[in-house]
């Protein structure tokens, strides 16, 4: 049977268990599970579906986020696409969340006598080729249940407001420290979105916060830079060493110098008490020790040709060579 309805074909087709009748709501239910299912497959510990209605209510602390330093430091950033997602994807009307996490118990930056630090989403093989793989594939699975259907993969490069957009999916609450908390998976965990052109049944928002009168994080951010839910990006270390190649403040210089993070900073999650017993990422994906988690400051690489072979396939690769250098200058005078 073919109906023809809102713009596409309705018609019946088995894909797996599931039996679809395209463009009724039976088939968006269906299709929702489905991606659900194959989503937690793929690895991603945390799956929402939320609508693309723009950030409204976003509007005026991402415009005072910018203008108060934001947009110096960050200067692509444009907050009329980053508050609606139809900007980035036209005809976006459904976003697959999910939340894919990455750290070890056993991987601790600095852990051995010498070593400098590099934050743990960096360890490892880039997240952005994993997690675009998968949910690339999440995608064309989507495409063979549904005909005609169109999306977009998003991974943390696409002026996207992804911890709102995950908050709205049900995963879980922006932390003091600003990034999302799911809840007791903890917030060492990448997030991806799947913008697609369907309205599928979207999951019950995240209202509120779980973080109580806590304040471990901001208490323990070495730099000053967090203050309740908000992030000041001329104070975060993590902008110096990884972000920009602006020279930081001569305070946060010293910190840098005092903390040995030559790449990134983890310190408000190690404190967070929801991280305590999170959801660990896959060993076998984020991969084992390098020399850069396991020789001494003095012994780590200062030519190109060392540090672009080390940093193949990383995420670390994005830093360039002249700020890795200045990075370990800092870090190791």
């Amino acid at each position: 049977m073919v109906v023809r309805g809102h713009g596409r074909e309705w018609g019946r087709e088995s894909v797996g268990s599931l039996e679809f009748l395209y463009g009724s709501p039976v088939d968006a239910r269906a299709l929702k599970n489905l991606l659900r299912e194959e989503a937690l497959t793929l690895g991603f510990g945390r799956v929402g579906f939320a609508s693309c209605e723009p950030f409204a209510d976003e509007a005026d602390h991402l415009r005072q986020w910018l203008e108060e330093g934001g947009q110096a430091l960050f200067p692509y950033l444009r907050a009329d696409a980053m508050l609606d997602p139809g900007a980035l994807f036209e005809g976006a009307r459904t976003a697959l969340v999910g939340y894919f996490p990455y750290a070890r118990p056993e991987a601790r930056p600095g852990a051995l006598p010498g070593t400098l630090k590099v934050s743990r989403y960096l360890w490892g093989r880039d997240y952005h080729q994993i997690l675009k793989a998968r949910l690339q594939r999440l995608l064309e699975r989507a495409q063979e249940a549904w005909p005609g259907l169109l999306g977009r993969v998003c991974v943390d490069t696409a002026p996207l407001l992804e911890r709102q957009l995950a908050s709205r999916a049900g995963l879980g609450w922006q932390g003091r420290h600003t990034l999302l908390i799911a809840g007791k998976a903890g917030s060492w965990g990448f997030l991806g979105s799947l913008l697609l052109d369907v309205e599928l049944p979207v999951d019950p928002a995240f209202a509120g916060h779980h973080c109580g009168t806590c304040k471990a994080c901001i208490e323990a951010c070495p730099s000053g830079a967090l203050s309740p839910f908000r992030l000041d990006p001329a104070r975060c270390l993590t902008t110096y060493t990884v972000e920009t190649e602006v020279e930081p403040p001569s305070e946060v210089a010293r910190v840098l110098a005092e903390s040995h993070w030559v790449a990134g900073c983890d310190i408000c999650q190690e404190v967070c008490p929801w991280n305590r017993a999170p959801l660990w990422g896959d060993p076998g994906l984020w991969g084992g020790d390098s020399p850069l988690h396991t020789s001494p400051a003095e012994l780590l690489p200062r030519a190109t040709a060392q540090w672009q072979k080390l940093t193949r396939n990383s995420a670390l690769r994005r830093v360039r060579h002249r700020h890795w250098i200045a990075n370990l200058n800092r870090c190791n005078p």
